[in-house]
């Protein structure tokens, strides 16, 4: 136990240095200009679900683009005053999953949407990349940070929020937004290049402090990023350079909304220092809980329970 201590209190002291580029504000302020160019043309189909009681849409929106993103839009059939709002992104090489699985929220009286990552679950990708080598999104367009899939992502992600403000149905002053891996680290992006969301957890996310979780992590999708490397030596600089632009060590200053992280000290995909070092230098209301013998495991029954318990004191 003492070494668990010990460790941890290593990390909460931890002090990470940013790497942020002198036009990296420019560059976020240049992207939401170019994405708000085009309309979000969404869509809403509504689906007949065994569940009765609630109303569930199949929800399509443009994205960066003009991507057709894919989502869930769930509804309590009852209700007669606006809804908060919860919106999710799933992790790395997955989906939205069942309707069924937010259940859970939407008993409670909360509006739930799900998305689907351009490129993964039903999310298409209209996007060209002038470099592909490798297959994975990870590395679609990563030597040119205008191309690259995390800027696209990132922004489809405002796009949701966009659409959750312009229901009527939905109370703009209550939106949370929530996932975890990838999911987790979109969410953190999210929070700070948008201050609308009044909530944010962000379980065990990704693309915190890059260079150090390349050094630290021993699988994931970073382990594709330098499998590209490795073939293509001559981009290393270029790469670490344009991957500052969607580190969330460099986004995270500007988050203002109450956020909370998870850790599991024996994490091998996200592993917990490169996610204390965005965590401690957030200047918003924020909290951590910290799972010692947990790997890259968002399901533990203890959180699961705390979450709710969290949504419903702040949302």
């Amino acid at each position: 136990m003492q070494y668990i201590k010990e460790s941890i209190k290593e990390f909460e002291s931890y002090i990470s240095k940013p790497t942020k580029k002198p036009d990296h504000d420019s560059f976020w302020k240049r992207t939401f200009q170019e994405a708000r160019k085009n309309p979000l043309h969404e869509k809403l189909e509504e689906i007949d679900y065994p569940i009765k009681q609630i109303q569930v849409y199949e929800l399509s929106y443009s994205g960066f683009d003009d991507t057709p993103i894919k989502a869930f839009y769930i509804l309590p059939k009852k209700h007669d005053q606006k809804l908060p709002c919860l919106i999710f992104f799933h992790g790395y090489m997955g989906n939205k999953n069942s309707i069924s699985k937010y259940m859970k929220w939407l008993i409670q009286g909360y509006a739930v949407i799900a998305v689907d990552c351009r490129g993964q679950g039903r999310s298409g990708d209209y996007s060209h990349y002038s470099s592909d080598g490798m297959g994975s999104w990870v590395v679609k367009g990563i030597l040119n940070k205008d191309e690259y899939y995390y800027r696209k992502v990132y922004t489809d992600g405002v796009r949701a929020v966009d659409f959750a403000c312009s229901r009527p149905e939905i109370d703009a002053e209550r939106i949370g937004i929530m996932g975890a891996s990838m999911g987790g680290g979109i969410t953190l992006a999210v929070a700070a290049l948008d201050d609308r969301p009044k909530l944010a957890i962000a379980d065990m996310p990704n693309m915190c402090d890059i260079p150090l979780t390349m050094e630290q992590k021993f699988e994931g999708s970073l382990t594709i990023v330098e499998n590209f490397l490795h073939r293509y030596p001559e981009h290393i600089e270029l790469v670490y350079d344009n991957l500052t632009y969607f580190d969330n060590l460099n986004l995270s200053k500007n988050i203002t909304c109450k956020t909370r992280f998870s850790v599991g000290l024996k994490d091998l995909i996200c592993p917990p220092k490169p996610i204390f070092g965005v965590y401690n230098q957030l200047k918003a209301p924020k909290s951590m809980e910290i799972y010692p013998f947990a790997g890259h495991d968002m399901e533990i029954i203890e959180h699961i329970d705390k979450t709710i318990k969290f949504v419903n004191e702040n949302l």
